[in-house]
C-alpha cells in the first residue's frame, strides 16, 4: 500500500453529524494513503470521537469553541506534514486527489497551493458549477488576481492543498463568519506558486446547513471589501481601477438588497474588518449611506434590470486582463 509523508487531510468538524463519516471514507479511501486527522470544535456529543476510533483517524477536540476559520488555522497547526488539505466534514474527495497532488509535485516541486476543479452535489445529484478559475502551473499567482477581476471572485480554496507553512488565514478574534479564506488567497496570490488542476477531484456539497449559507450577507459584504481593499491595491491601471471601484459599488448595493436591517446591523456591531469596512464606506459615501436607509425589497426590485445590463456586459464587453 503507497503512503505519502509529504500530506495530511485535516477535516474540522463542529455538532453537526451528517456527511461527516462520508468525509472521513472519502479521505481513507485514497489510491496513495496519507495522515488523516479530525479536529472537534468543541462539538456537545462524542459522536466525531466514536466515528474516529472505529476509524483509526486521529482525533483532536478544543476546549472550546474557537470558531470556524480559527479551527482551520488549528488543523494547519496540528500537522506534521510539509502540506496540508482542509476538508470541510461535508464534502468529498476522488480517490485519486492525493495522486493528482503528488504528480503535481512531482512536475513542480515549489508548489506553495494546489487546487483541482470540482463538482457540486445537491439534493438533485450532481451538477456543474459556472465558477471560472485558471488552470496549470503558475509560478505567481497573477492569473488568480486577473479572474478575480474579469469575472468574479471564485477561487476553490475549498479543493486547495496548501503548504503549511505559509496556510496560517489572518482571521479576527471573534466567531463572526465571511471569506477570510478569500482575503489570504487573493492578498498572496502574487507572492504564491499554484497549480490548477483540471479534473474534478473533489465534490462540494450544498446543503441548508452550508456554514456559508447560514452567514450568506457576511460572504457578501467580503467581495467588495476584497476589491476594494485588496485587489484595488494591486492594480497600475487607471481604467481598470475605475471599472473595479464601480464594482465595488454595485456589490454593496447586491448587498443591501438582500440584507434586512437587522443583519447589516449585526455586521457592523461584530468589530470585525468587514464591518468597519462597511461602517467606513457609509460614512465616506452619501449616496451609499442614502441608498443603505431604504428598505431592502425596494433595493431588490430596482436592481434586477441592473443585474441584467452588468450580466449582458460582462459577456459583451468583458473587462480586459491586468497588463503587465
Amino acid at each position: 500500500m503507497s503512503f505519502t509523508k509529504l500530506l495530511t487531510i485535516a477535516i474540522p468538524c463542529y455538532e453537526r453529524k451528517e456527511y461527516f463519516l462520508e468525509a472521513v471514507e472519502s479521505a481513507l479511501a485514497q489510491t496513495i494513503k496519507c495522515e488523516v486527522i479530525v479536529v472537534d470544535n468543541c462539538s456537545s456529543h462524542d459522536f466525531f470521537e466514536k466515528t474516529c476510533i472505529g476509524k483509526g483517524v486521529t482525533y483532536f477536540r478544543n476546549e472550546t469553541n474557537i470558531g470556524l476559520f480559527p479551527n482551520q488555522n488549528k488543523c494547519y497547526a496540528l500537522a506534521k506534514t510539509e502540506y496540508v488539505k482542509v476538508l470541510d466534514s461535508d464534502d468529498l474527495l476522488s480517490p485519486i486527489y492525493v495522486e493528482s497532488f503528488l504528480k503535481a509535485i512531482e512536475l513542480h516541486p515549489d508548489i506553495d497551493v494546489y487546487y483541482s476543479d470540482f463538482i457540486e452535489l445537491t439534493s438533485y445529484g450532481e451538477c456543474s458549477h459556472k465558477d471560472k478559475f485558471p488552470l496549470g502551473y503558475m509560478e505567481k499567482g497573477i492569473k488568480i488576481i486577473e479572474y478575480g477581476i474579469k469575472y468574479r471572485l471564485a477561487f476553490p480554496y475549498m479543493t486547495s492543498t496548501i503548504k503549511r507553512i505559509k496556510a496560517q488565514l489572518d482571521v479576527d478574534i471573534n466567531l463572526c463568519a465571511g471569506g477570510y479564506d478569500w482575503v489570504w488567497i487573493y492578498s498572496n496570490a502574487d507572492q504564491l506558486s499554484f497549480y490548477g488542476d483540471s479534473g474534478k477531484h473533489h465534490q462540494l456539497r450544498l446543503h441548508t446547513d452550508n456554514s456559508s449559507k447560514k452567514d450568506w450577507i457576511p460572504y457578501l459584504l467580503t467581495t467588495p471589501y476584497i476589491y476594494e481593499t485588496i485587489l484595488l491595491e494591486k492594480l497600475s491601471n487607471s481604467k481598470l481601477k475605475k471599472k473595479l471601484k464601480r464594482k465595488v459599488f454595485f456589490e454593496l448595493i447586491n448587498l443591501k438588497s438582500q440584507a434586512t436591517k437587522g443583519e447589516l446591523i449585526a455586521i457592523m456591531n461584530s468589530e470585525n474588518r468587514f464591518g468597519k469596512y462597511l461602517i467606513d464606506k457609509l460614512n465616506r459615501n452619501v449616496l451609499l449611506m442614502i441608498t443603505f436607509k431604504l428598505p431592502y425589497l425596494f433595493i431588490r426590485i430596482v436592481i434586477l434590470p441592473i443585474k441584467l445590463i452588468n450580466w449582458l456586459c460582462r459577456r459583451i464587453f468583458p473587462i480586459r486582463l491586468m497588463q503587465n
